[in-house]
């Protein structure tokens, strides 16, 4: 059978909350609300010695209730936002062994079969909880909400991590009710969308939590004749994807850099609806475009963050200088730690704004809202991309006029246009697979230029603000590495405007 699930991390057990702040304002609108009381599940996960399900996105565990075992196959279908979707397949047991041999419509991967998976079967890691289930009846559906409290644990490696989720299960009936009801929690109580599976969780634990960014691909891979519709659920579905990954490794490792992963997928996200609402135009589209807008102002603060972490950064080409100014850099460390707690994102992404934004893409996904009120969706994206492109890099380029020398704040205040019109190309650059990176190559240069000229701004208010002794010897620095830099920014920008379209 397959289950489509919505669920929710939560910062604190929220089994109080729900009882006296969701339930009651369910069953004023007469849905019926039913406590089916508690168990203690122990889920042991299964894999081969070189993580074969793994590789092929396959969750495979034995739990253990009351005495009673089950096993389950969960592949791992489709995550848009928090809606999963995806098939599960689940067999009694006698005893806590699993027998692969009994999902008989199970289709293995290629070369293999269940009797010999069967062999090579080892345990990998737990998912231990209490689980408190309640039964909401609407009229039109019925929806199963579990709480689940506990821990999943790697015994090998000695870690554990902690699980406090809420689950929303479609039984049966209108999943629009399952997004009416998702969309009460966040605002109630403090919760975020997730899309990492348990399973996801414990593969983590027993690997190790990868403090590395998953960097979005070069071009958001298209097929030849992509209609329009399904090109943007794809843009879609890879931002929120970009967006939860990195929100997860946030909470996992507290990496900074994970912070400018999320503003980079909410921006990806506001242009993929501004690209396509001339097509997709209907008021949900409108309405989740303005969203978009205004959450993405509330991330400004990460450009600021992200250019004290270039100047921070050993790796960058500033730290030979910067580390003979121990003052400096310890000025910079704590302005860029203020931003962190005067931002406090750690509790910003628990708040209902960006949960029901999550939602809200979502439910654009699986329902697709323009169809009836648009025209033209339908159609091959490449009968819009050509006059989607042209105009984009005709605005560019009247902006920086190839005649017009270029100053700092000439390419600063053009930055904004370039990133837009760089994602428009991310988008829909796939079908023109042949020249598309000749082209681009030197806007891009120009866009890591304008990064390194936004640090060197930055740097130059911080030596004003921190009135340092070496102050002139740091600004004459600053001035001739801002000059060095936009000379080679003007050589990447005539390169840039005499170089042919792709399209």
């Amino acid at each position: 059978m397959s289950e489509t699930e919505i669920k929710f991390v939560a910062r604190e057990n929220p089994l109080e909350q729900l009882r006296s702040a969701v339930f009651p304002l369910l069953q004023e609108k007469g849905i019926s609300v039913q406590e089916e009381g508690e168990s203690y599940l122990q889920n042991d996960y299964y894999d081969t010695s070189d993580h074969l399900f793994q590789q092929h996105k396959i969750g495979m565990r034995v739990r253990g209730a009351n005495g009673q075992f089950e096993q389950t196959i969960k592949t791992n279908g489709q995550v848009s936002g928090g809606l999963h979707q995806r098939l599960e397949l689940n067999v009694p047991l006698a005893n806590e062994q699993p027998d692969l041999t009994l999902f008989d419509t199970m289709q293995w991967p290629e070369g293999e079969s269940a009797s010999a998976l069967n062999e090579r079967l080892a345990k990998q890691f737990g998912t231990h909880f209490t689980r408190t289930q309640f039964d909401i009846e609407f009229d039109d559906a019925h929806i199963e909400l579990v709480v689940d409290i506990g821990q999943v644990s790697a015994p090998q490696q000695q870690h554990q991590s902690p699980i406090c989720e809420i689950e929303l299960e479609l039984k049966q009936g209108n999943l629009q009710r399952m997004f009416e009801l998702a969309n009460l929690l966040p605002g109630k109580l403090p919760v975020r969308l997730s899309d990492t599976s348990k399973a996801a969780q414990g593969y983590q634990l027993l690997h190790g939590i990868p403090n590395r960014i998953t960097p979005l691909p070069d071009f958001l891979p298209l097929t030849e004749n992509v209609s329009t519709e399904s090109a943007f659920c794809q843009a879609l579905a890879c931002g929120l994807r970009h967006w939860q990954t990195h929100e997860h490794l946030f909470f996992e490792t507290r990496s900074p850099k994970m912070l400018a992963e999320i503003s980079r997928a909410v921006r990806m996200l506001m242009q993929t609806v501004s690209l396509y609402l001339p097509v997709l135009q209907c008021q949900t589209m409108l309405s989740l475009h303005k969203s978009l807008m205004r959450y993405a102002e509330a991330w400004l603060w990460q450009d600021d963050l992200h250019s004290l972490r270039m100047l921070l950064s050993k790796k960058s080409l500033f730290n030979k200088r910067l580390s003979r100014y121990p003052a400096l850099l310890s000025y910079l460390q704590g302005r860029q730690a203020g931003l962190l707690h005067a931002h406090d994102p750690a509790s910003r992404l628990y708040e209902d704004t960006p949960s029901r934004l999550k939602l809200s893409i979502a439910q654009v996904l699986e329902q697709k809202p323009w169809r009836g009120v648009a025209t033209g969706y339908d159609l091959p994206l490449m009968e819009h991309a050509k006059g989607w492109l042209s105009q984009g890099w005709q605005t560019v380029q009247q902006t920086m006029p190839i005649q017009r020398q270029m100053h700092a704040a000439n390419y600063t205040a053009v930055e904004v246009l370039l990133r837009q019109t760089l994602f428009n190309g991310f988008l829909v650059a796939d079908l023109f697979a042949q020249s598309r990176g000749h082209f681009r190559a030197p806007w891009l240069d120009i866009l890591t230029g304008i990064d390194e000229l936004n640090a060197l701004l930055l740097l130059k208010k911080s030596v004003f603000d921190a009135e340092l002794a070496e102050q002139q010897e740091i600004l004459e620095w600053i001035q001739q590495k801002t000059q060095s830099l936009l000379r080679v920014m003007e050589r990447s920008r005539q390169a840039a405007m005499s170089g042919d379209i792709y399209w």
